[in-house]
């Protein structure tokens, strides 16, 4: 019959909710304290990096005021006598200045004073169209005639068409008739091409004087104002034929000429290529081959410095313009001296910083300028600081950007999603401290929250595993508690049966009212069989209490269980037939296993007499049958009795477990716990099944011993039936 409900099931419940109660603020408490604590590491983690911030800063500013003074100071020491291009040339050859990048001359409201900006354009000496005015394309046509002929090496006929252009321009320019700036643009062209061609063609002394006319027509227009860019050109380039046609000083003198700036109205890349090839025509091992160099290396310092202070104008003379009107708002008085007056930018992916000092009273006579801006490189005067601050080993990584939102130093490829970097500002540069490892931060913080989830989930699993425990063994001491309160109501009611028949027909023979001997003998057969059932339930309980204490021990033996088998079932017919059973058996011989012999011999008994007992009510069959299935032994017993419910067909198994539709069938729910125990001792099992029909068949595995050596196959046995014969 199935169980009772617990008596101490609401206790249990109530326990519990005790229990989750605490363990539920614990876990509260615990994950609030792992909170707290991941809080403490990102604080303490932030603490750090706003040190290492704060002392990166201090390089830093130690940085600008270790080295910038100094510059300035130097500068003011060499700028009188040197001139800018040579105060930074020497400025650079000294370790300590190695940083200078150019020397800028400002006037009173910071604008250039020096160097001239290069032009923002220009037209090629030999590129301008005098077609767009009535005559004068044919002066074009004719430059155009002579390109022709240059192209196809025919000099002479190009001398001669040069030389009636000149003549023509020349009538065009007589004296009362007028000149005009594009006639004398056009004569200049002329005589240039026309003296180029007598160089080509070996004639120097008339190469040499069409050269000398460009030139003191240009230096006589320039004198009036009456040159543009392309004259000013044709005469730098007829000064180049002219000392390329000299010796070394005529180069030399042109080169110093436009190294000291003297030509800055042309653009850069033409005097640098005349200045190339200037130097170029100076013999390597000649006396002047030092200074050409050095002249070489001055003008493309001039020329750095021309396009730095093409970006000054631009937008750093502005942004100086706005510091001092914001000084000077914010203080409401006189601007402070430039001396501090620093401009940070990144110019061509190059962050460098601008120092401006007050001009001393010698620069301002010489070079008319009321200040000097010297530029240096950024990034190699903080190289020393920054190399300190990103050694190898250092728990930070700084990242500097400069205003322009450009990057000095980047910051680590790889940043936590959730850090946010300190920042700070000096000298206006935005520095921040980043985590130098990030992939071991970010591991690191991966693994803590791990932690903390797999602490919590252990602590929740122990506690909640510890409940369940304890719910457990109080619902186990519980239902322990209600099987023997069951098992003694069911021995009690096994034993009164049995004692009750026993002291009825002892008491009937003790006082001789047995009619014959006949009833006396049937008297004494009863008391003699109940007292076996006692003998046998009382045998059981003490087995099944062994087995609960783990103190049944096993005698293994190999056995043939066809022989045993027929023992047990020649012994045990007697007590079927009592109960209306025939048994019917199928024993082959050779089925050999290794068991104890006395506890397979009480499960089989066991088998048969719960198959007896809840067989049908009049005679019925039981069948006994031994088969084998690969290595095992199967011996199953079946019936035609009520059968049992599928959900119970495991349960019958358990100690004092009896299924729901029992009914009224006495027992104690233990035979089949002590089956299934001796079973599984011996490598077996045993399962109840369904029968085809009606009835249960209940069946038990054990593993097969070795065949010994030479032994004859025995056939089968046929079936046999115990009791009296049926049709």
């Amino acid at each position: 019959m199935p169980s009772r409900p617990s008596r101490f099931r609401r206790r249990q419940l109530f326990a519990l909710a005790t229990f989750f109660g605490p363990l539920a603020v614990l876990a509260f408490l615990g994950h609030r304290e792992l909170q707290r604590s991941g809080a403490e590491a990102e604080a303490a983690l932030e603490r750090e990096a706003r040190q290492f911030l704060q002392s990166a800063a201090q390089m830093i500013d130690q940085q600008f005021e270790q080295q910038l003074p100094p510059v300035l100071e130097e500068s003011r020491r060499l700028l009188e006598t040197n001139g800018p291009v040579r105060t930074v040339l020497a400025m650079r050859g000294t370790e300590r200045f190695a940083n200078v990048l150019d020397v800028l001359l400002l006037d009173a409201q910071l604008g250039l004073v020096w160097p001239d900006l290069p032009p923002a354009g220009l037209d090629l000496p030999f590129s301008k169209d005098f077609g767009s005015r009535g005559g004068d394309n044919a002066i074009t046509a004719a430059m155009q005639a002579v390109d022709l002929l240059l192209v196809r090496d025919d000099k002479a006929a190009a001398r001669a068409l040069l030389r009636q252009l000149i003549a023509q321009i020349g009538a065009a320019t007589q004296p009362g008739r007028g000149r005009r700036t594009e006639l004398e643009l056009a004569e200049m062209q002329a005589r240039f091409r026309l003296g180029t061609v007598h160089r080509a063609m070996g004639e120097a002394d008339h190469a040499r004087t069409e050269f000398e006319r460009c030139s003191r027509y240009a230096n006589s227009a320039n004198r009036v104002g009456r040159i543009d860019q392309s004259g000013a050109a044709i005469a730098v380039l007829s000064e180049a034929a002219l000392a390329e046609m000299g010796n070394d000083a005529d180069r030399l003198r042109l080169l110093r000429t436009i190294a000291e700036g003297r030509r800055d109205a042309l653009a850069d890349g033409l005097l640098e290529a005349i200045c190339s090839r200037l130097s170029a025509g100076i013999p390597a091992d000649g006396t002047t081959r030092a200074e050409a160099d050095s002249l070489l290396v001055e003008e493309r310092q001039r020329e750095q410095t021309r396009t730095f202070a093409s970006a000054y104008d631009l937008v750093l003379k502005f942004g100086l313009r706005l510091r001092r009107l914001r000084q000077t708002t914010a203080t409401e008085a006189e601007p402070e001296t430039d001396d501090d007056a620093r401009i940070v930018s990144t110019i061509a992916g190059q962050t460098t910083i601008l120092c401006v000092r007050q001009a001393s009273p010698e620069e301002q006579a010489k070079f008319r300028c009321n200040r000097v801006g010297v530029h240096v490189n950024l990034e190699r005067m903080l190289a020393p600081a920054l190399a300190t601050l990103q050694r190898e080993g250092t728990t930070f990584a700084l990242a500097i950007d400069a205003p322009d939102d450009a990057t000095m130093v980047p910051p680590p490829a790889t940043v936590p999603a959730t850090f946010v970097p300190p920042h700070v500002e000096r000298h206006g540069l935005l520095l921040r401290a980043f985590p130098a490892d990030a992939e071991r931060l970010i591991a690191e913080t991966n693994a803590a929250a791990r932690n903390r989830t797999l602490l919590m989930f252990a602590l929740f699993a122990t506690a909640f595993g510890g409940a369940l425990w304890l719910w457990r063994s109080v619902a186990r001491e519980a239902e322990l508690a209600e099987l023997k309160v069951d098992l003694v109501s069911r021995v009690s009611h096994e034993l009164k049966t049995p004692l009750a028949l026993i002291r009825m027909y002892g008491e009937t023979l003790g006082m001789g009212r047995a009619r014959d001997s006949t009833q006396t003998a049937q008297f004494g057969g009863i008391i003699v069989r109940e007292s076996e059932r006692l003998t046998v339930l009382i045998q059981r309980i003490l087995d099944f209490s062994r087995q609960q204490a783990g103190t049944i021990h096993y005698e293994p033996q190999v056995v043939d269980l066809g022989e045993v088998l027929r023992t047990v079932c020649d012994a045990y017919t007697p007590h079927l037939e009592a109960r209306g059973a025939i048994l019917v058996e199928t024993l082959p011989r050779g089925v050999r296993v290794r068991c104890d012999v006395h506890a397979f011999e009480s499960a089989i008994i066991n088998l048969l007499e719960n198959a007896a007992k809840y067989g049908p009510d009049q005679d019925h069959e039981v069948e006994l049958e031994l088969t084998t299935e690969g290595d095992l032994a199967v011996v199953e017993v079946r019936d035609r009795g009520r059968g049992i419910p599928a959900a119970e067909r495991s349960r019958i198994f358990e100690g004092f477990y009896r299924a729901s539709n029992a009914g009224e069938v006495r027992g104690a729910g233990i035979g089949l716990s002590l089956v299934r125990h001796f079973a599984r001792a011996h490598g077996g099992d045993v399962q109840a099944l369904e029968r085809e029909g009606s009835g249960s068949v209940l069946r038990l595995t054990l593993p097969r011993a070795p065949e010994p050596p030479d032994e004859p196959t025995h056939v089968p046995s046929p079936a046999r039936t115990h009791g009296t014969d049926r049709p």
